[in-house]
């Protein structure tokens, strides 16, 4: 009865405060879960992830892997690169249509003329 009350109130804290949530907390409630609810914690501890600064996230997976079967810590960080390469992709796409949209802008103004250096 105790287990079940500690798990309860551990899924109640991950999905009610996810941003205060200890994440020694988190990743003791994936190990003691059921594999039906350890599915559901390892997606909400990805989505922390994603929210997550750069070195938080890597000392996060680090504890996940330190306290986790290999294979489960291997595919979140296998994801979380991959989302990562996404977003930076994403960052780079936009940086060139606004160096493109100033070009263009800084052509049209030459053209008529109004283009000061």
């Amino acid at each position: 009865m105790a287990g079940f009350i500690l798990k309860f109130l551990l899924l109640f804290i991950l999905f009610t405060y996810p941003n205060y949530a200890d994440i020694d907390a988190q990743i003791q409630a994936i190990q003691n879960a059921s594999v039906k609810d350890r599915f559901k914690l390892m997606n909400a501890f990805k989505k922390r992830l994603m929210k997550m600064q750069e070195k938080e996230r890597i000392e996060a997976v680090k504890k996940l892997s330190k306290n986790s079967k290999k294979k489960h810590a291997k595919k979140v960080l296998k994801e979380l690169e991959e989302n990562t390469k996404r977003a930076n992709i994403q960052k780079h796409i936009e940086h060139q249509q606004m160096t493109e949209d100033t070009i263009n802008n800084n052509l049209d103004l030459f053209e008529e003329g109004e283009y000061d250096d």
